[in-house]
């Protein structure tokens, strides 16, 4: 993938032949070779292979398809900082594909291929992003494998939960909000929908209500998150919804009748963008999307009464770090180049700057969460810009609902 690049020394290297490209710069310079951290991720779906070979824009979706399913796990850029040397490694593998029982079991192959791969280009440090790792049971099927090969595994999960919290926070700010008076949806307790409302909870002006919203299939886990949530504040009402069996929302969900609906489950598009209350603000870090990114994106050009965010982005443009791999983050220079960070990337970064932070296998800990956040606000990594899709939200105009 031949991209223009800036006019200062090329510190990144885009495209399936990027890490032959890498090598070669560090024979021409004679440096050793090897990451300090690789990510190991996935496309979202056919859609997305043009990223990686912009050839395949010409093909049909099935295909792109089909063609994955000859392809290995191969490094989609090099990336070089003052401090770090990161790598972004890609699975030849589909949201959908991860999802479905069927499936499963060879996509967890296929994952283990990619660290196997990561560990051949010398990565010192790999996180897990996408559904990575959900796949991998947060991190503890891959865990042994890691070890095995010396690689120290982290999935990502604790920074994913901040970066919803700072985007959250965002817009708060950004949009002048008070939320004490609030009621605050989380759709999908898992790993980060939990870790999100426990760092939540700790600050001191939070929402009047929180309802956290998962499957019957996980009423008990529900009812232990709730109990345990209710232990942080006396000032936040805190119950549960339930949706239908398949993770579909019931016609009367708290989720359509709620300030904030922060999402981050693995169904998609089960929020109805349609149905949304007016003046709703949605956080996202759903694989795949669960509310179509366009009909929110026109619902908010147009009518400017929802707020629909991306969650998971990171500011990362205090060390240094510049990526030019085509991921449309709406913060882009001349050049394609963009200092935003997908949160389990910046997990990754901040493991590797300061090694004494704990690894996220499993659920995160709040005591985990505090220590990255610490870490986060000292590096200075903030909230990407409020967006959708790869559209800035318009937030002069969207102020003025809540003035």
């Amino acid at each position: 993938m031949q991209l223009s690049s800036p006019p200062a020394t090329r510190s990144s290297w885009v495209g399936p032949d990027s890490y032959f490209d890498w090598l070669d710069s560090c024979k021409t310079h004679n440096k050793e070779a090897g990451f300090d951290v690789v990510l190991i991720t996935h496309p979202r779906d056919e859609d997305d292979l043009p990223r990686m070979f912009p050839w395949s824009k010409h093909l049909e979706r099935h295909e792109r398809a089909s063609l994955t399913k000859h392809l290995k796990p191969a490094l989609g850029e090099a990336i070089e900082t003052e401090a770090l040397r990161v790598g972004i490694l890609f699975l030849p593998l589909y949201a959908k594909d991860m999802i479905h029982p069927s499936t499963r079991a060879a996509s967890r192959k296929v994952l283990e291929e990619g660290l196997k791969m990561a560990h051949q280009v010398g990565a010192r440090l790999v996180c897990l992003g996408g559904l990575t790792g959900a796949l991998s049971l947060y991190g503890r099927k891959l865990a042994p494998l890691a070890t095995e090969l010396g690689i120290v595994l982290t999935t990502g999960h604790a920074v994913t939960a901040i970066s919803v919290f700072e985007t959250y926070r965002r817009t708060l700010t950004d949009l002048e909000i008070d939320p004490t008076d609030s009621t605050m949806v989380v759709l999908g307790a898992g790993s980060v929908g939990g870790a999100f409302a426990r760092l939540m909870l700790q600050q001191s002006r939070c929402p009047k209500k929180l309802v956290l919203v998962d499957k019957p299939s996980r009423q008990e886990h529900l009812i232990s998150v709730c109990q345990s949530l209710q232990e942080y504040t006396s000032k936040t009402e805190i119950s549960f919804e339930l949706t239908e069996s398949s993770g579909e929302l019931l016609p009367d969900s708290i989720c359509y009748d709620c300030t904030f609906l922060v999402t981050a489950v693995s169904t998609a598009n089960v929020v109805d963008i349609n149905r949304v209350a007016p003046r709703t603000v949605l956080i996202d870090d759903s694989q795949p999307y669960c509310w179509d990114r366009e009909q929110a994106w026109q619902r908010c050009r147009t009518d400017h009464d929802i707020i629909p965010c991306e969650a998971g982005l990171i500011d990362c443009s205090n060390i240094g770090y510049r990526s030019r791999f085509p991921f449309d983050f709406a913060e882009q220079d001349q050049y394609g180049a963009s200092s935003t960070s997908w949160s389990c990337l910046a997990e990754g970064l901040l493991l590797a700057l300061q090694s004494d932070l704990p690894t996220t296998i499993g659920e995160p800990s709040i005591e985990s969460i505090l220590k990255y956040h610490k870490a986060f606000q000292h590096y200075e990594f903030g909230a990407a810009t409020l967006q959708c899709g790869q559209n800035k939200l318009p937030i002069q105009t969207l102020k003025k609902m809540f003035v």
